[in-house]
């Protein structure tokens, strides 16, 4: 029986939890297969800032598209996920990024996804890969 009340109380206390501290400043690099890099794109830096389960900044997602607000941004526990549409045109238009990340630690894990980018240097619905570590605020 203490097993079973042991058990509950600790599964309350994980669902109770508070989201993961990812506020600060982080750069990620690209870290997938060689030679798929995207072009434009070889480090992202994330500034974020979070409210309870809401996660808001700016990515400054490499040359182009630029500096982007984010934007839909949650925090699950160590997860965050957040759409961002840059500020740099081109003849292929402004592209919009959703990104996935995980926290571990000081080191983060991000996919982004180029969810609208037709005839861009960046590949519509292609993931790509990012790894790296909060910088110095």
């Amino acid at each position: 029986m203490k097993l079973i009340w042991l058990t509950a109380i600790l599964a309350a206390a994980a669902l109770a939890a508070p989201a993961s501290d990812i506020s600060g400043t982080w750069k990620v690099r690209y870290a997938g297969p060689p030679g798929t890099a995207p072009k434009t794109v070889g480090s992202i830096v994330l500034d974020l800032k979070v409210s309870g389960d809401e996660v808001t900044g700016m990515v400054r997602i490499g040359a182009w598209p630029g500096d982007a607000a984010i934007a839909d941004g949650k925090i699950e526990g160590d997860r965050i996920k957040f759409t961002a549409t840059g500020t740099r045109s081109s003849t292929s238009g402004i592209p919009a990024c959703a990104f996935e990340g995980k926290v571990q630690g000081n080191e983060m894990l991000v996919t982004m996804t180029v969810i609208n980018n037709p005839g861009g240097p960046l590949s519509d619905r292609r993931k790509y890969e990012f790894k790296g570590q909060r910088t110095s605020d």
